[in-house]
């Protein structure tokens, strides 16, 4: 740390089949590494990065200057104009100029914002937010919490994308859009009803269940049994690809959501499947689990 600056003196990669999976995951790495530390920027300052970290860095919002590659870091989650404020002072002290972001923005914008800025979160987006129950069982596999016994997959644990299935009925899905997991009732000595993190919508696929097995077999946990098990009368399932998901220090539990919904004059019902929910929860919800309360 040199002021709020992360430093990073090496970042190379060897050339290998996961090679440009294994450069995004150490770029969102040293991202929340930085955020843990109250860092605004990560600089990366090796002269030799590989080609495919420089790749994976231009698509995480890293840009180049003379001392390296920099990426900022805006921790906040509210209107564009505060996430606005926050970014121009930050990239000020590179100077740097950063785009207005106004209210309303669509969702590509404030998708692509959210990820070159991240932990930035615009609320006053057209961005829509889904809730999205998962059974423990899952959960402990996609995300480790309730956490795991065993190692999880290697190719799955290093992956910054991963895929989860359900029926092919839509219930209003788009992308680009967050996600909220919901962690469901479980069984005897299992967690459950909370929520546990958030994750960026990329993709929603419907398709014969052995095709989006074959395709994403590599980034979810179901097996081609559970996959085929999920398709519906038309004999069709959804995945839905999400990157970059963030869990919460603090789990959201069934009762502080209905509290924080009914202070937004709101009604919490537990979803049976994936549903839309408002920006305003959203950012209750965000602040509660990372710990953002005045």
């Amino acid at each position: 740390m040199d002021g709020r600056t992360l430093n990073v003196a090496f970042l190379r990669t060897a050339s290998h089949p996961l090679e440009e999976t294994l450069a995004r995951q150490l770029l969102f790495m040293l991202k929340r590494l930085g955020r843990g530390r109250e860092a605004e920027v990560v600089r990366i300052a090796d002269p030799y990065v590989s080609r495919a970290a420089i790749s994976a860095a231009a698509a995480d919002g890293f840009t180049e200057d003379e001392s390296g590659f920099a990426a900022l870091l805006v921790d906040v989650c509210g209107a564009a104009e505060t996430v606005s404020e926050k970014a121009g002072a930050i990239a000020a002290r590179l100077g740097r100029v950063t785009p207005r972001l106004e209210e309303g923005e669509s969702p590509e914008i404030a998708s692509v914002v959210e990820r070159v800025w991240w932990p930035a979160k615009l609320i006053n987006s057209a961005l829509p937010t889904f809730i999205a129950p998962i059974k423990p069982r899952w959960s402990t596999e996609l995300f480790d919490v309730p956490a795991m016994l065993v190692p999880r997959d290697d190719v799955l644990g290093i992956s910054r994308e991963h895929v989860y299935y359900r029926s092919s009925g839509h219930r209003g899905e788009i992308v680009p859009a967050r996600i909220l997991w919901y962690v469901s009732e479980g069984t005897s000595g299992q967690q459950g009803k909370m929520v546990i993190g958030c994750s960026r919508l990329d993709e929603v696929l419907v398709d014969d269940p052995d095709t989006l097995f074959s395709r994403f077999e590599h980034l979810g946990v179901y097996g081609r049994a559970e996959v085929r098990a999920t398709a519906d009368a038309s004999g069709k399932a959804m995945a839905l690809r999400f990157s970059d998901t963030e869990i919460f220090p603090v789990q959201v539990t069934h009762s502080r959501l209905t509290v924080l919904a009914k202070g937004l004059g709101l009604r919490w019902v537990p979803p049976m499947s994936l549903s839309k929910t408002s920006s305003a929860l959203f950012q209750a919800v965000y602040e509660e689990g990372t710990e953002r309360r005045e």
